[in-house]
């Protein structure tokens, strides 16, 4: 109970609204596609080619403009092409996705130096609750997606991380790690992979304090006090979830893929 209390407190300092920007970012991430060297398609206009190379899954989770934690799906195709990245424009995404799919790939492309990928990245979401898909949050599950469609290698089905991702492979830090932890717990999943130094969160707890007066009555006051929750022990004690802390994109892959 300790931990869904804490989270409850949580929720009560994070109030996140999108409300009828979608419209104008759509143009915002049109314009911006060119200098990204990406592009953006709707599943009414396919990108071009018809014959897969591979195709991979991965879960993600986001936090919705409720401060919930919900789970979705990135996916990618490789398709014959010339290095191009696309991402599917439904649900709509931030510029901030498209930096971190295009860090992503970055990433996974190093590993085979001087290698000649005649290939297109072909990435969509879907089954989540979000009609905007924002932040870079999902850089490092990008990166491991695209590593496993490189090397045409399967992705385990119980582990989720979240995490930036920067092109020296390190994972950078995200938010609302006790609300995206709880929603991996409710999904069932046994790992939850993090970015290094985010296991600790700080929280603060109300104390009340009674004082009586000369007068016949008391006072109450209040006060909250800083504590440090250790969420990688709370989330298995309580939700019996393994939060592991990966600092690169290495030290996360054997959590994805056997051997």
């Amino acid at each position: 109970m300790g931990f869904l209390l804490l989270l409850s407190l949580a929720n009560s300092y994070y109030i996140y609204s999108l409300e009828g920007e979608i419209s104008a970012l759509k143009e915002e991430v049109r314009e911006l596609s060119g200098p990204l060297g990406l592009s953006v398609y709707s599943q009414s206009d396919p990108p071009r080619g018809s014959i897969t190379m591979a195709q991979k899954s991965i879960p993600i989770v986001a936090v919705s403009d409720d401060e919930i934690g919900v789970m979705g799906k990135m996916n990618l195709r490789l398709i014959p092409g010339s290095n191009d990245i696309l991402i599917d424009t439904n649900p709509f995404s931030e510029p901030e996705v498209q930096y971190a799919v295009k860090k992503a790939v970055a990433v996974a492309r190093s590993r085979y130096p001087g290698a000649k990928l005649d290939m297109d990245f072909v990435f969509n979401f879907t089954s989540t609750r979000a009609q905007l898909i924002g932040g870079e949050s999902a850089g490092a599950a990008a990166a491991v997606l695209t590593i496993a469609a490189l090397e045409d290698r399967d992705i385990k089905k119980d582990a989720v991380i979240t995490g930036t991702i920067n092109e020296d492979g390190s994972i950078g830090q995200i938010g609302s790690v006790l609300e995206k932890t709880k929603a991996v717990s409710d999904a069932g999943y046994k790992y939850f992979l993090i970015p290094e130094g985010q296991a600790d969160v700080i929280y603060y707890e109300r104390q009340v304090e009674r004082r009586s007066t000369d007068l016949g009555f008391d006072i109450m006051r209040s006060k909250y006090v800083p504590r440090t929750l250790n969420i990688s022990q709370a989330a298995y004690e309580e939700l019996g979830l393994n939060v592991v802390e990966v600092s690169n994109i290495d030290e996360a892959l054997p959590y994805f893929f056997e051997g």
